[in-house]
């Protein structure tokens, strides 16, 4: 295979799900590199978690958890983040971080029999379909696994405030590239996907919901991704036209609203008419 070109342009799950969800906010964020209006509390949150759930998956790897070091790493994180950003705190903030907490415990004691061969797996990767031969030469994939285990199972966590349901994850699109890649880089498929929901509920629990890829999804992630370039390379960014929940939590609403920002990919068709 060949080996990428680490200054050639990349994706990642989270710009291919941005562009899907709202082209403008990709360009916000992506193109024109503009910085948050505020950070979402639940953003946060789950980087501080992933954080401490990294610490409890290397004490499984080498023999023994130390959910002690776990909590500190995510304390550590939850103080950076709160002390450098503006915070749009969707619920109380003493609360939230005393659930986090909460979801390492229960975590630690949900993992405690199982071994990973892999913590925090990083990978970049040409983007190619292996089924059909489809090759996008303009970018490569990139990203990172939370942890393989011994029985060949990718274990993806996610940070919620309610227990998704399967549909959700049979057909979430991060979790069809990890399987993608896991599959280019082992040169096999993987056994299965179990995605541990860290849910911050009122009493915090932990849902695991296992689920599979096909080669046919595979192709589609790929096909997707094809056609999701063509449309940044002709420079569509407009704004989601059903905006809706996506709409009430974005990072850029005020350069949405705002069509004098210098940012605002409009300004070109000013004066075009259809006769």
């Amino acid at each position: 295979m060949r080996i990428p070109d680490e200054e050639k342009p990349h994706f990642s799950a989270s710009q291919i799900i941005c562009y899907l969800q709202c082209p403008l906010q990709y360009h916000f964020q992506y193109e024109m590199g503009i910085a948050w209006e505020k950070t979402p509390s639940a953003v946060l949150f789950g980087g501080a978690i992933h954080k401490g759930v990294e610490q409890i998956n290397k004490g499984l790897m080498n023999g023994g958890i130390d959910i002690a070091m776990a909590k500190t790493e995510f304390t550590v994180a939850w103080k950076d983040g709160t002390s450098s950003d503006e915070i749009a705190w969707k619920e109380d903030p003493s609360e939230l971080y005393q659930k986090g907490g909460q979801l390492l415990e229960l975590y630690a004691n949900e993992m405690k029999d199982q071994k990973p061969t892999e913590v925090e797996l990083p990978f970049r990767l040409p983007i190619v379909d292996p089924k059909t031969g489809l090759f996008i030469v303009q970018r490569d994939f990139v990203g990172k696994i939370d942890a393989i285990f011994t029985d060949d199972t990718i274990i993806e966590i996610k940070t919620t405030g309610r227990s998704p349901a399967q549909q959700e994850i049979d057909q979430n699109l991060q979790i069809t590239l990890y399987s993608w890649a896991y599959r280019l880089l082992y040169g096999k498929p993987e056994k299965t996907i179990k995605v541990v929901n860290l849910v911050k509920t009122k009493e915090p629990k932990i849902a695991v919901i296992e689920t599979q890829r096909t080669e046919r999804q595979h192709s589609w992630l790929i096909a997707t991704v094809f056609q999701v370039i063509r449309a940044i390379e002709d420079k569509l960014f407009y704004p989601n036209p059903i905006g809706g929940f996506g709409c009430f939590n974005c990072q850029y609403q005020r350069h949405c609203q705002e069509e004098s920002d210098d940012a605002y990919p409009f300004k070109d068709i000013q004066g075009m008419a259809v006769a």
